[in-house]
């Protein structure tokens, strides 16, 4: 560039008639044009002559506004700034007129707008509404909702073809770029007859608009994939289809991108590949395979691999003891009038599609009672914290004391202490000492025998409190009271799959979870992969597409921005 090209330093950009706009200032004609011109409505934007500087000298609070009006337009003004810092010189709208270029382009528009319109009325006929249109768009799409959704979003408002397909409003040049760049490429007759993938990822600017947290797949992902190269839109009203499970296996069926994804992934950081759970809910702990989830499936009844949480070696680390064969042989006492089974335990959440995570006070104290003392059922231990069990422990002549008043009615403090020396004298008798009833509390067992001194039940039938090891882990800290491993319940066993038991309420759950034979906290019993193609297969007729149960997206990386259309 020369240097007769760069205007010089005191060239004035406020007074520049911007012949490339559309409009012009309406002061243009009097040699004053205002500094902000138009807008690209045509609208007058003009308001004060100058924006008021707040000036704050050291120890003041209110400061002084300072008039900041430039030189060429008269430089400070004499009245200065009003007290609230507003400018005193407010400027007259004026009425702008169009420009040259934007006379020149309402002929054109004119010409083409009549060119266009012959068009359209030559084209009439049965076929010219399916030659525009393929076929109506989906629910999720259309409507006043959907109008409303995008107006508040980036990218193109409005209703119809123009809230996704931006080069609606791009004007008749950028029509005629996209259509030979496309030409190029997708629309040749030769690519749109072979197999390869074709090239429709022009849309996604506009899909991203509005699905912003539902763009991205697996970080090792060999090669990216259109919105549009899945999700099918035109296929009529109603719900848009599900992803086709062919689309999956367009890449998950083909060994060559799942090598190049796992290549990919062994040089990527673990963190990349971390899957984020909602605030409180605990996922089973598994590690990513070293390939990354790179196996070659074809569909889910025929090659789909045995699910990660079944294989050889898991274990649930819940350091809980339980037994669910015992729970479901049937021998059990009737809870509520009726026999124990899954749903006494396990109830759906709000949703229905998970269960709720079991719970002491909830599921368990009904039958397993923290009575201690077999002579005062109302005795009860507290639950949940070691430290408070011992304090309860030590001081039970106070708890003994409350006892007789709200429960016996026991009110006056001779027959009181009465009531509290002879029950401390009964403990004693069977533990010998206060140390000794902490530790047949912490540490006893059913194999130690309860704290109850006999094993079994009560007279209600239901279990005996036979000390806490008799379903935690009790771990010894000296002096300090025991710890008590905190019990670890997965809500979610299955994090990279998605499932709603509301919608299998017509099969039982021992069919999908085989309770009834496992006996240890360890075992795991969630559904195998045959168990689940007993239905979601050629046998069951259920569908067993990918998108069942499987979602393709994940969050976006840390810093992404929606791309943006040039």
């Amino acid at each position: 560039m020369s240097d007769a090209s760069v205007p010089p330093p005191d060239f004035d950009h406020s007074r520049y008639e911007r012949p490339n706009k559309d409009w012009i200032c309406g002061n243009t004609a009097d040699g004053c044009p205002c500094r902000i011109g138009p807008s690209p409505r045509g609208e007058c934007r003009a308001t004060t002559e100058c924006k008021p500087q707040l000036i704050l000298q050291e120890g003041e609070e209110k400061g002084t506004w300072k008039c900041t009006r430039p030189k060429e337009w008269g430089g400070a003004c004499a009245q200065g700034p009003q007290p609230d810092g507003t400018c005193c010189n407010a400027i007259p709208k004026c009425r702008p007129s169009r420009s040259l270029r934007n006379r020149r382009g309402l002929v054109v528009r004119a010409v083409i707008a009549a060119s266009v319109g012959g068009l359209i009325i030559a084209l009439t006929g049965a076929q010219r509404d399916r030659f525009i249109n393929p076929a109506p768009l989906s629910a999720r799409h259309t409507g006043p909702e959907f109008v409303r959704m995008a107006a508040g979003l980036p990218g193109p408002t409005g209703e119809g073809c123009v809230a996704c397909h931006r080069e609606i409003n791009s004007g008749v040049s950028r029509w005629g770029k996209d259509a030979i760049r496309a030409g190029r490429t997708s629309l040749r007759f030769a690519n749109l007859v072979s197999t390869h993938p074709k090239d429709f990822s022009q849309i996604d600017p506009s899909c991203l608009s509005c699905h912003r947290a539902s763009s991205f797949h697996q970080p090792d992902i060999a090669r990216e994939i259109s919105c549009s190269g899945c999700h099918l839109e035109h296929q009529g009203p109603g719900p848009m289809p599900r992803v086709a499970m062919e689309r999956c296996a367009d890449c998950h069926g083909d060994a060559e991108q799942m090598a190049a994804a796992a290549a990919r992934g062994r040089a990527m950081p673990a963190a990349r590949f971390a899957k984020a759970a909602m605030p409180g809910v605990v996922l089973f702990p598994r590690e990513r395979p070293a390939e990354g989830f790179t196996r070659v499936i074809h569909s889910f009844a025929t090659d789909h691999p045995e699910f990660r949480v079944n294989q050889p070696g898991m274990r649930d680390r819940n350091p809980l003891l339980f037994n669910h064969a015992v729970h479901l042989a049937g021998d059990i006492p009737l809870l509520n009038g009726k026999p124990l089974e899954c749903a006494s335990c396990h109830q759906p959440d709000t949703s229905g599609a998970f269960m709720q995570r079991v719970t002491f006070e909830q599921n368990c104290r009904a039958c397993h009672s923290l009575q201690f003392d077999e002579r005062n059922p109302g005795m009860q231990l507290p639950h949940g914290d070691s430290a408070y069990v011992r304090a309860y422990l030590r001081s039970l002549p106070a708890q003994y004391a409350d006892y007789a008043a709200a429960k016996l009615g026991i009110t006056g403090r001779t027959e009181q202490q009465k009531f509290v020396d002879q029950q401390m004298r009964s403990l004693r008798e069977k533990t010998r000492s206060g140390e000794l009833l902490e530790e047949q509390v912490f540490f006893s067992d059913a194999k130690q025998g309860p704290v109850s001194g006999v094993a079994g039940l009560d007279r209600s039938g239901r279990a005996k409190f036979a000390g806490c090891a008799y379903c935690h882990e009790v771990t010894a800290r000296g002096s300090a009271a025991p710890e008590i491993t905190p019990p670890v319940m997965p809500d979610r066993w299955l994090p990279h799959a998605q499932f709603n038991h509301s919608a299998h309420t017509q099969v039982h759950c021992t069919t999908c979870h085989a309770a009834a034979r496992s006996q240890a906290t360890s075992d795991i019993i969630m559904p195998t992969q045959q168990s689940c193609v007993e239905c979601h297969g050629p046998k069951g007729g259920v569908n067993a597409g990918c998108s069942e149960c499987h979602s393709y997206h994940n969050p976006p990386p840390a810093g992404w921005r929606p791309p943006t259309t040039q």
